[in-house]
């Protein structure tokens, strides 16, 4: 006969065990102890791993979930010695208002009373073996509470020193959790027997399993219990047990997948019904399997892993592909580095060479202005705008070997070209910009927006004069920097193509500053309406490190 093993769960601490009938949360006030007893009792919110924790007064409020069906309540006036529990919370002081002399309960179910205030003598007396003998001393035990709960019933007992406030509140909610699979049992065999042979194994032992005894134990607690990785191999066979859902039929209870080194070996989910039977294992492979009830979404898992094969796992061969592609890499990274290198200084010079173009384009149309203010016999606006004009012509000069300046630069010169396009238009200028932005350290390409200005100025708002509106403003939106040039022009249809030299040369720098930047990007936006037209230049992660 060969041999079966049986490998159970080891749930909770190690003070848990399965031949328990009852489920025991302990509360211990001093000497006296609190016993609640149901199938399945657990902390709302888990306060710790432990399970005994030792507090200092004043007490929070107890909460807890119970499962089962039945609730008990005794009272201990010493530590029993017969009582396996779950947990066990403490107050480590010995105070006499916790004697049973002292000590009265009160007890809610539903909001509605079931027990006033009294001492808790009053309950039941206990006589079996949780009160025998301990170091000399008899121990006393009442029952004050002994309920059949319902669904979603909730039962809150106080306790007090005699007369006193409240400084114990228990308060238990009756639940149940059946939304996952819950594993009653597993059986793993590594022996050379047929299948037919092990199922019929399985089947036996499936007859033997007391299915009733895992009822109302909550089966989210223990999806979340992570197993360890079970090892298999190509004669292993593996059936695993799960509790019957309830008012649910066992046919065709599950539905499962398994996954082979992440890859489903079926494209749809096998039904079974309250065991599963798995076998066929490859070596060198990592399998999880994934369970669900019926109709469900929520599922567990529960992986495995089988040994590869000796040609499998060569030591050397491992090393000399590690080496290769190392080689390789390294020899594709040098290549990388010097295209790049090669790029980035041709991107570099092609952007002096537009730069040099831009700064005669606006050169030309800058002394038609000059000339046209003459021609008026306006000799003080012609005298302005020379003033104005030659602080300009410092600042491109300044820029034209800089391939980024100074957003506070870039402003003053843009500033400087607006109050000249003024003198000529009589248009309104409203500058804005947000708080919080480093102006000297966020650098940006040179008279970028000069032309976008002079487009909105020429195009859109010359008609215009005094009624003309130009706004200009320098905005962040997270780590983006965003200008946006607006005015109140007769616009125009953004998707033809504009053909201003000025425009064009301003997409090519985007162009090709895009193409030599890894991280910071810009971003070209028009919009039009009959309200004009709205242009946006943004800087994507310019302010990331800011």
């Amino acid at each position: 006969m060969k041999k079966l093993f049986l490998l159970t769960f080891l749930f909770l601490e190690s003070t848990f065990v399965f031949s328990q009938e009852k489920n025991n949360y302990q509360i211990g006030l001093g000497e006296t102890q609190i016993v609640l007893s149901n199938n399945f009792i657990l902390p709302k919110k888990p306060s710790s791993d432990k399970s005994v924790q030792l507090i200092k007064v004043p007490w929070k409020d107890q909460i807890l979930n119970v499962y089962g069906n039945q609730l008990s309540i005794n009272i201990y006036n010493y530590i029993p010695q017969n009582i396996a529990f779950t947990e066990w919370i403490a107050d480590s002081t010995k105070l006499s208002q916790y004697n049973f002399e002292n000590l009265e309960f009160q007890i809610f179910k539903n909001n509605k009373i079931l027990h006033s205030w009294r001492n808790v003598e009053s309950g039941f007396t206990l006589d079996d073996k949780t009160t025998r003998l301990h170091n000399g001393k008899n121990l006393k035990a009442y029952k004050i509470l002994d309920q059949i709960l319902d669904e979603n019933d909730i039962v809150k007992i106080s306790f007090r020193t005699k007369g006193g406030q409240p400084f114990l509140n228990c308060i238990l909610n009756k639940i149940s959790d059946d939304k996952v699979p819950f594993v009653c049992s597993n059986i793993h065999d590594d022996n050379d027997i047929s299948l037919e042979t092990f199922v019929g194994n399985a089947l036996v032992q499936k007859k033997q399993l007391r299915y009733s005894f895992y009822e109302d134990w909550p089966s989210s607690y223990f999806a979340k219990y992570q197993e360890p990785i079970v090892r298999v191999n190509e004669k292993t066979k593996i059936a695993i047990f799960y509790r019957p859902k309830r008012s649910v039929s066992t046919k065709d209870m599950l539905e499962y997948r398994l996954l082979e080194n992440s890859v489903p070996t079926s494209e749809k989910w096998k039904k079974a019904d309250d065991f599963i039977i798995l076998h066929d294992f490859k070596p060198g492979k990592k399998y999880i399997l994934q369970v669900k009830y019926r109709d469900e979404k929520q599922f567990i898992t529960k992986e495995f892993f089988s040994e590869p094969k000796w040609f499998q796992n060569i030591w050397l061969k491992v090393a000399v592909i590690i080496f290769i592609t190392a080689l390789l890499g390294l020899i594709f990274l040098l290549l990388k580095s010097k295209k790049m290198s090669r790029l980035q200084k041709e991107q570099k010079a092609k952007l002096q060479f537009m730069s040099a173009q831009l700064n005669p384009h606006f050169l030309f149309n800058a002394l038609n202005s000059i000339q046209g203010l003459i021609n008026s016999g306006n000799i003080d606006k012609s005298n302005t705008y020379l003033t104005d004009f030659s602080k300009l012509m410092r600042s491109v000069l300044d820029f034209s070997d800089k391939d980024l300046i100074p957003l506070s630069l870039e402003i003053k010169a843009l500033k400087h070209y607006i109050s000249l396009e003024q003198l000529r238009f009589s248009f309104s200028f409203d500058f804005f910009i947000e708080a919080g932005i480093p102006e000297t350290t966020t650098e940006v390409l040179p008279m970028l927006v000069q032309p976008i200005l002079e487009n909105s100025i020429r195009h859109g708002i010359s008609i215009l004069n005094e009624d003309g509106k130009l706004s200009f403003k320098v905005l962040r939106n997270n780590q983006n920097l965003i200008f946006e040039i607006k005015d109140n022009g007769k616009g125009f249809e953004t998707d033809k193509k504009i053909s201003g030299k000025g425009i064009n040369l301003t997409k090519d720098r985007i162009a090709l500053f895009n193409s030599s930047s890894d991280k910071v990007k810009i971003e070209y936006l028009v919009e039009c309406n009959n309200d004009g037209t709205k242009t946006l230049i943004i800087y994507k992660n310019l302010l990331e490190n800011d």
